[in-house]
């Protein structure tokens, strides 16, 4: 593509930028499993085990949990945001998503927001990586379990102890394996586009039907009583043991509660769930044909999905199994204590418990799950690449880490990044070289605190939205006079910034705000071992670099005489 801005006589102006050197090769199809795949992740098969994430009671209220009417809850919430994406996208339709609306919407701060949350996004990506990579390894653990299970066969009876080290998943084995699955995932994500569409579309269509064999097989041959007299037979403990370790854990809760103690931190967890369902706006840039329906579909078709996952899906099987049976499973997870199998809960391996005579039907479902955390590997790593050509069209970054591969038509370098530091990430969370402190108990990563650290992480990125959709108009009528919903969009905003703020004030700061409070106290171990301790240490200390690094990076830049008050004013070449 031609520059964006012709060059004066006298030489090139350093605000002018070449194109961005990629190609319009996703179809609407590709936008929604592209989507579909940076949201499910564990969700086909560990639906369950994400009621107890916020440690909070689990009611039922009309037929579903309290988790559940939250996941409805959110998913109306999220339907504004979807709409507010579609419609900035839509004429600002360039890959970077929000870091382009922020940097182009508000005034002064723009570029300085739009830095910070983007570079804190690209880090709770890696997170979500780094969660999603161990995932793989013990979903494919469960595979064994479930043809152990129907066959009887000692090596799949076995199968907790592949890729262990001393029962868990981690020291040298783990770390191989983890190396095999990024290698995997490079395979994937390195694909010129047309084809990194065309497989992330294959894979996503071949989970999305274990999702509907998962259901329909689910409903109709898993029963509760049968799950309940097999259990200490095949996964070693009782359904009464998991009932009791449900009220302890303090997880069995009635109804559905709007107190700001429970209500916000379900929200949370499913906000991680839902997160990714927004994400083709940020390759809109390679979207081909009508901008507008092609995000919005993608878009709100992943929503769609996200919700009906979150809600009918994981309340009718949970019911099929005995929801309370589900809630103790989950708590003794995150808990770190017993469970059956030593496996978080996992709706295919409980199916093969209730019947193993299907065990089959319950592999193919495990099998094809596995795939889901897989696949959203390269999925975030593509959107981190593309966040990353952005940045270094603005001269955030250096052109070479941003530049467009012509083989690929993607940013290989900022791939190829993001590929080491999963490697980086992955050695953290498998050899213990962190102090105690920072990473309890034992010195390595944990799937635990990389979840809440990657919610922490994604603040800016579910709240600028709303802030970018209420300023538009007025602070750039210029770039929004064509966009859809231009007259209500300020509305959109407020609604989901309304939502982000009441979410994150409950369920984080406050809570954060309390816990320093009570760390104060003589005999509490101070507020430093509790930042220690929650992984908030990392994540100030993480804002704090993007911060740095933006100061050095405006002075070089004001010191090279690049016109930065122009270069914002424009959008990023096509």
């Amino acid at each position: 593509m031609a520059d964006t801005t012709a060059a004066p006589t006298g030489g090139r102006a350093l605000f002018v930028r070449q194109s961005s050197g990629l190609v319009r090769e996703v179809s609407v199809r590709n936008a929604l499993f592209y989507n579909t795949a940076a949201f499910i992740g564990i969700t086909v098969a560990w639906a369950p085990v994400f009621y107890t994430l916020a440690f909070v009671p689990i009611g039922k209220k009309f037929g579903l949990t309290s988790y559940g009417w939250t996941a409805i809850l959110v998913g109306i919430c999220c339907v504004f945001l979807g709409l507010i994406f579609a419609s900035l996208a839509t004429v600002m339709p360039r890959s970077g998503g929000d870091y382009v609306f922020t940097s182009r919407l508000i005034p002064k701060a723009g570029p300085f927001l739009a830095w910070v949350e983007s570079f804190t996004l690209v880090f709770a990506s890696l997170a979500v990586i780094a969660f999603e990579i161990p995932i793989v390894l013990h979903n494919t653990q469960i595979s064994g379990d479930i043809i152990g299970i129907g066959t009887g066969v000692g090596f799949f009876k076995r199968a907790n102890g592949w890729f262990t080290s001393g029962g868990s998943v981690t020291g040298w084995p783990g770390m191989i394996a983890a190396l095999v699955v990024i290698a995997l995932i490079l395979l994937v994500v390195v694909q010129p586009t047309r084809r990194f569409h065309r497989i992330v579309t294959g894979l996503g269509a071949f989970g999305l039907l274990s999702w509907i064999v998962m259901w329909v097989a689910g409903l109709l041959f898993i029963h509760r009583a049968s799950f309940e007299a097999n259990l200490p037979k095949y996964g070693g403990m009782t359904a009464a043991a998991l009932q009791k370790a449900a009220v302890t854990g303090g997880v069995v809760g009635h109804g559905f509660s709007w107190s700001t103690t429970v209500l916000p931190f379900l929200m949370s967890v499913v906000l991680f769930q839902y997160i990714g369902f927004q994400y083709s706006a940020y390759i809109a840039g390679e979207v081909r044909g009508n901008i507008k329906r092609g995000v919005l579909i993608g878009v709100l078709g992943a929503l769609f999905f996200a919700v009906v996952m979150n809600s009918l899906y994981v309340d009718t099987l949970s019911d099929r199994l005995g929801t309370t049976n589900m809630l103790g499973w989950g708590i003794n997870y995150w808990s770190g204590l017993r469970t059956p199998f030593g496996q978080a809960t996992a709706l295919p391996l409980a199916a093969a418990v209730s019947h193993p005579g299907l065990w089959p039907i319950w592999l193919f479902v495990s099998v094809a799950a596995t795939l889901w955390p897989f696949l959203l590997c390269p999925v975030y790593i593509s959107l981190i690449s593309r966040i990353s050509l952005a940045w270094s069209m603005d001269r955030q970054v250096p052109k070479w880490f941003g530049e467009v591969n012509e083989r690929l038509r993607a940013p290989l370098n900022a791939i190829l990044t993001a590929i080491g530091i999963c490697v980086v990430l992955a050695i953290l969370q498998n050899f213990a070289l962190l102090p105690k402190s920072i990473a309890p108990p034992d010195g390595k990563l944990n799937l635990v605190s990389t979840i809440w650290f990657s919610i922490l992480m994604a603040l800016l990125s579910w709240c600028m939205p709303g802030v970018n959709a209420i300023v538009s108009r007025f602070s750039r009528p210029d770039l929004v006079r064509n966009a859809p919903w231009r007259n209500s969009l300020w509305a959109f905003g407020l609604i989901w910034l309304a939502f982000a703020v009441f979410t994150y004030w409950f369920a984080g700061i406050k809570p954060i705000s309390d816990a320093v409070s009570t760390a104060l106290k003589p005999g509490k171990g101070g507020v430093l071992s509790y930042f220690n301790n929650t992984g908030i240490t990392l994540t100030i200390a993480l804002y704090a670099v993007a911060v740095i690094i933006y100061i050095i990076v405006a002075v070089k830049n004001r010191a090279s005489g690049v016109q930065t008050s122009l270069l914002y004013k424009e959008l990023p070449p096509d």
